[in-house]
């Protein structure tokens, strides 16, 4: 029996649309159904075909250009995606034993994240050095990355480099390590981003793309990248995805044009980038925003009269949404970043180990966050679909109007004069800093929830131990080493990779390099610097004030559950994400005098009044007097905002009220305040 949908009549999206305000009896559709996003973008509750047929762009499939849905025509089958893990080690040993462990266990690409002194060509004991952290790899000679590399093919498992502001120095030092052999995959400069990243560049503008041209005219022929656009700064900062691609792709078109003025040709150009995008929670929005940078990309290479050529993405995982508090959630919004990554259709993902905020990972978070790899590749079977949101109207309409958005703020950047001049001026970092005030302002009166942060918190919770190295005692050993294999002093015969290499060869350290390069000129201004942020760093700094001896808040509730359950569970949430303890009876109390017996008894210095406003006009102008001659200095708060009996409550003693649209972090950082926990 063939089964068939042919009886049933086709329903249009007006029908649809009429039931669907018939079901919620009067309240305006707009407001309950459509959900709007810090992009701006509305988003539909259905989506239908009509919606994909109006798109600007024309159908595209995967391979083809615009490349919209993947750079591979047969996908993650023809093309697997790289498991790009980072390995977050100073030590060159230490870094060199984790990678031999990885590669046998799944890695498939050699992910390095140099120091500061490495991204900056600084010897470890070079003054400039001394005043920032010391995390990173640190790759200062060659002997470094000898050890670091030590029994590993860079071919085999190409390198991925953030190289910082200058890529010369790092790819002269991994031609000297792999000789004959060579190496493949990814060392990128990203002057633009280092000067937003750090707000000053101790080498002028100029000469790093100078140095930007000759590392990427050096690779031509050669299965390596060399310009980075990392893009993710802007979402860590606290930046819309619309922010994100807009100054992402601003980034690589100032890249582009240098090159171009520079005389490299079109088609040698495009196979040097790499974008690295972040992954948030969003998992819709993150799918559309790795469809739409391919989009986006594809629109600037062929303004510069280039042949279409996909874009190389980088993902990975937000920092932006992730937790000290409840670090195990971590893994959940990893698993979903990771799942968006693969959706969407990145090149290479790191997914971040769950305990990343708070320690350098290790063996069992490191495994966890490598295998969500191998389990949306072998498990969930992604390995074998090429697009896989491909034909979601979903997807396409937001792919779009999520392209269309970000190509009209940058367009807004090239009317300041392009990034150089926009970042000067500081309207990338402007704007970012008004989405970050935003989104924190709602992480902070819980309209935008952090699972096991503001929603949910687990008031008795361990913190998780750290295992934090020593970095002074580090930093003052990579000193002394570094300080005594220095040459003093190295003549380079050109500014090339080749004779970059050779001094490496000869036993000059990455500090004496760069000094020999000829990078004269004006120094940049200082501009203001892009910060990565937690969101949910404010509740942390509260639980952790309160963590050694948490302040009590007893909930005096008045009637039978039904009267006082909401707004003492209210109650509960909103206290416990401070770090509060909180206290109650099972039972209401049936009199105001059992009532302020249970909260003089509990001696908390909080009590928090839960009941109906009827209720309250009742019992407050007696419960609240006789409370505070029993427990003078008492706190007393009212759940909820009777806003035609405010002026009453206070006049009984109320002291404030806490309600859906009170600022939660800052209540909770003033009564913090009160209580002594924090100046």
């Amino acid at each position: 029996m063939n089964l068939t949908l042919d009886e049933f009549p086709t329903a249009t999206y007006e029908e649809w649309k009429k039931a669907a305000e018939d079901s919620l009896k009067g309240a305006p559709f707009d407001k309950k159904l459509i959900t709007p996003t810090p992009e701006g973008i509305k988003l539909q509750p259905i989506y239908n075909r009509q919606d994909v047929e109006e798109l600007s762009i024309p159908e595209s499939w995967p391979g083809l250009a615009p490349f919209t849905r993947g750079s591979s025509a047969a996908g993650f089958k023809a093309k697997p995606w790289l498991i790009a893990q980072e390995l977050p080690y100073g030590c060159s040993k230490k870094f060199n034993a984790a990678l031999q462990s990885d590669l046998m266990h799944g890695q498939n690409a050699v992910v390095v994240l140099p120091d500061v002194a490495t991204r900056r060509g600084l010897d470890p004991d070079e003054a400039a050095c001394r005043e920032v952290a010391a995390g990173g790899l640190s790759l200062a000679t060659l002997d470094d990355a000898k050890k670091a590399f030590a029994g590993i093919d860079l071919n085999a498992a190409p390198v991925f480099v953030f190289a910082g502001a200058s890529a010369l120095p790092m790819v002269g030092l991994l031609k000297a390590v792999s000789g004959e052999k060579g190496f493949s995959g990814a060392v990128l400069a990203d002057p633009l981003t280092e000067w937003a990243r750090d707000g000053k560049l101790d080498v002028p503008l100029d000469v790093l793309l100078a140095e930007l041209v000759s590392v990427s005219k050096w690779a031509v022929g050669k299965n390596l990248r060399t310009v980075g656009i990392q893009a993710n700064l802007w979402a860590d900062a606290g930046g819309t995805a619309v922010e994100e691609l807009a100054f992402g792709i601003a980034t690589g078109a100032a890249y582009f044009r240098a090159l171009a003025n520079a005389g490299l040709a079109e088609d040698e150009i495009a196979p040097r980038f790499a974008m690295a995008l972040s992954l948030g929670s969003n998992l819709f929005m993150q799918i559309a925003k790795l469809r739409a940078a391919r989009l986006l990309w594809d629109r600037i290479v062929t303004a510069f009269g280039a042949p279409s050529a996909p874009l190389f993405i980088h993902g990975r995982c937000s920092i932006f949404n992730k937790t000290v508090l409840d670090p195990h959630t971590n893994m959940l919004r990893a698993t979903t970043e990771g799942f968006a990554g693969v959706v969407g259709g990145v090149d290479s993902m790191h997914i971040a180990a769950f305990d990343e905020p708070i320690r350098t990972p290790d063996e069992f978070s490191t495994r966890i966050a490598r295998n969500v790899h191998v389990i949306l590749a072998e498990e969930c079977g992604f390995a074998e679909v090429a697009d896989a949101a491909g034909g979601s109207w979903y997807v396409e309409s937001l792919t779009v109007e999520l392209a269309e958005k970000a190509w009209e703020l940058f367009q807004e950047v090239e009317k300041h004069g392009g990034m150089a001049v926009a970042l000067r001026e500081g309207f990338p970092q402007s704007a970012v800093a008004a989405s970050a005030k935003a989104r924190l302002d709602a992480v902070s009166k819980r309209r935008e929830s952090i699972l096991g942060v503001n929603l949910f918190p687990n008031p008795s919770e361990t913190p998780l131990e750290g295992n934090p190295d020593d970095l002074a005692k580090k930093f003052a050993d990579r000193s002394a080493f570094v300080a005594s294999a220095r040459k003093g002093g190295v003549a380079l015969a050109s500014a090339s990779v080749d004779a970059i290499a050779d001094a490496f060869l000869a036993g000059a350290t990455i500090g004496e390099v760069s000094k020999a390069l000829p990078r004269k000129g004006a120094h940049m201004p200082e501009i203001a610097r892009v910060r990565v942020i937690r969101a949910a760093a404010g509740y942390e700094a509260l639980r952790a004030a309160a963590h050694a001896n948490p302040p009590q808040v007893w909930l005096a509730k008045f009637g039978p559950p039904k009267q006082s359950k909401a707004r003492a569970d209210f109650s509960s949430g909103f206290f416990a994400a401070g770090g509060y303890d909180v206290l109650q009876e099972i039972a209401g109390a049936k009199s105001v005098e059992e009532a302020v017996a249970q909260a003089a008894a509990s001696n908390a210095p909080v009590v928090v009044v839960c009941s109906t406003d009827d209720t309250y006009s009742e019992i407050i102008p007696a419960f609240v007097p006789a409370l505070k001659a029993k427990l003078p200095g008492v706190n007393v708060l009212l759940a909820g905002f009777p806003a035609d009996q405010i002026d009453a409550h206070k006049a009984s003693g109320v002291d404030d009220f806490i309600h859906l649209k009170v600022d939660c972090l800052a209540f909770l950082t003033n009564l913090h305040k009160q209580l002594g926990l924090i100046k």
